[in-house]
């Protein structure tokens, strides 16, 4: 029979102090009652409940962050906690401790908040160091970093620089940096979206079967529970009200207080595939730890891409346009002064470039007018230049660095001018029209080296470029999220932010005449 990684028996905690008159009852409040379980080397055991159940109480006991008063926790056969020792603890009393120590490195917990768990004025760099130092461990900072998916550019950011998603992927680092046997996750996934959630708990499961690590995961999300645990133990006021496997308490719960729980928490359809790697569309791409590049950087949709890709973990971001003083300061970006009519200025920048995964091809021109309305050729023969060359120019410099980095993914920022024609904006359209030519070109053309490529189609968009075009007008923020959902979606490789690309999408497919009728109207 295999020995149990951890195994406590009767504990029991009380917190706090009441006064009773002139005298101190040093008792305290109990918050755990008569608690006992076991857990087993590789297992993922979930701990659930109401909110004060105790559930966050009972993993900072085992992890030695609060202070047991009653009973026995062993933890591969050896006492941390027993009942010899447990009548001398008094709250301010630390001869404890040492047992503790001891087995430090081998319980390590993960908090729901890794913001207010990690030191703003250090790196994330110095706070993975800080622990490996302590432990005297041989791992090194970039083998973490590694393990946790995260790219080395992360080493010099601060917290508040990251999202909640690589917050906390730097607290499970943290948590690895001494090799330890069981990882304390509370509530880890709970700020998250359902994309990071994912993740996640990928990874998790990944630990657990490449490190053999066991997890205690307390959650009060019964849909993650069924996805990730294999056993569960359900808590309510201080006491374990059932143990047993997730699909024996899922199905058929013995307790009361179980069954109550399952009804009051919703309940969708269960998917066991939920946590595959294969549930996304033909042409998803990841954008976490993804280098990008983008043209038009430094203004409108093009600022807004460098926030959001940083924001959603992009590793790094070339940020390029003519005049790179309005680009931001951030370690993670490179700053490039490009102006993508220029052929030579582009393919040098693909040579400096080289570790490209995602192009985004943003620069644009418009000039805002029909196309016999200005006698002279130049603006047209500048949007031409700028919205098609230019586009075509930055994807024949860059396709053969996305084949080197394993296909990647381009994104050609275009208008739902690209299939329709409106009058005050004439020449723009026709620029448009032959750049939405082009992408379905490459597309078929880059498809053998694995490069994904994608047309962005909004409405008008409240930026310069569409100043004379009557409101509502979209955020260019907006068209960014919806850019980059479809990109890590995948479900289609042409994406229409936004009402009024959808209405023109659909009357097209309806009756196309029609349209062009409608917009008729929209003289210069």
């Amino acid at each position: 029979m295999v020995e149990p990684l951890l195994e406590a028996r009767g504990l029991g905690v009380r917190l706090g102090m009441r006064r009773r008159f002139l005298r101190k009852d040093d008792r305290g409040l109990p918050v755990l009652s008569n608690i006992n379980f076991t857990m087993q080397p590789g297992e993922i055991l979930a701990l659930v409940g109401e909110s004060g159940s105790g559930k966050t109480t009972l993993g900072r006991a085992i992890a030695g962050l609060t202070q047991i008063q009653a009973g026995s926790l062993l933890f591969q056969g050896q006492p941390i906690v027993d009942p010899d020792n447990v009548a001398t603890i008094r709250t301010r009393d630390r001869a404890w401790y040492p047992r503790w120590r001891a087995h430090r490195k081998d319980i390590q917990m993960i908090f729901q908040d890794p913001l207010s768990s990690l030191n703003p004025r250090r790196s994330i760099g110095q706070s993975l160091d800080v622990p490996l130092r302590n432990f005297g461990a041989a791992t090194t900072v970039d083998e973490l970093f590694d393990q946790v998916g995260l790219a080395p550019e992360f080493k010099g950011l601060y917290p508040h620089r990251i999202s909640g998603g690589q917050r906390q992927r730097v607290g499970i680092a943290r948590a690895l940096a001494g090799a330890p046997k069981l990882i304390i996750a509370d509530e880890v996934v709970s700020g998250l979206d359902v994309s990071n959630q994912a993740r996640i708990l990928r990874l998790l499961l990944d630990l657990r079967d490449q490190r053999g690590l066991s997890v205690l995961f307390i959650t009060h999300d019964l849909a993650v529970v069924r996805s990730l645990a294999d056993r569960v133990l359900v808590m309510q006021r201080g006491k374990i009200r059932e143990d047993g496997p997730v699909r024996r308490v899922f199905e058929s719960p013995n307790h009361s207080y179980t069954r109550k729980l399952l009804r009051a928490a919703p309940s969708p359809e269960y998917d066991p595939d939920w946590l595959a790697e294969t549930v996304k569309g033909p042409f998803a791409m990841d954008i976490e730890n993804a280098t990008a590049f983008v043209t038009g950087a430094n203004r409108g949709i093009g600022a807004r891409f460098v926030e959001a890709l940083l924001l959603r973990g992009a590793a790094k971001v070339h940020a390029a346009a003519r005049d790179v003083a309005a680009l931001p300061d951030d370690p993670r970006v490179i700053k490039v002064a490009l102006d993508i009519t220029d052929a030579d200025a582009v393919a040098r920048a693909a040579t400096e470039a080289s570790d490209v995964t995602l192009l985004i091809n943003n620069a644009g021109f418009n000039s805002n007018t029909g196309a016999l309305k200005n006698p002279s050729m130049e603006d047209a023969r500048r949007e031409m230049e700028v919205n098609y060359f230019g586009t075509l120019s930055m994807i024949r410099a860059f396709a053969p660095v996305l084949k080197a980095n394993g296909g990647g993914a381009i994104v050609n920022m275009l208008s739902i001018l690209s299939r329709v024609a409106l009058p005050m904006m004439g020449t723009l359209c026709a620029s448009k029209a032959a750049s939405l030519s082009l992408t379905q070109a490459v597309r078929a053309e880059l498809k053998a080296q694995g490069t994904r490529v994608f047309a962005v189609m909004p409405g008008a968009v409240d930026t310069d470029m569409s100043k004379d075009f009557p409101p509502p007008k979209l955020d260019p923020a907006d068209v960014v999220r919806a850019a980059l959902n479809g990109l890590e979606s995948g479900d289609e490789d042409d994406i229409y932010p936004g009402d009024m690309a959808q209405g023109l999408r659909a009357g097209l497919e309806h009756d196309p005449k029609e349209v062009e009728a409608e917009l008729a109207g929209y003289l210069p």
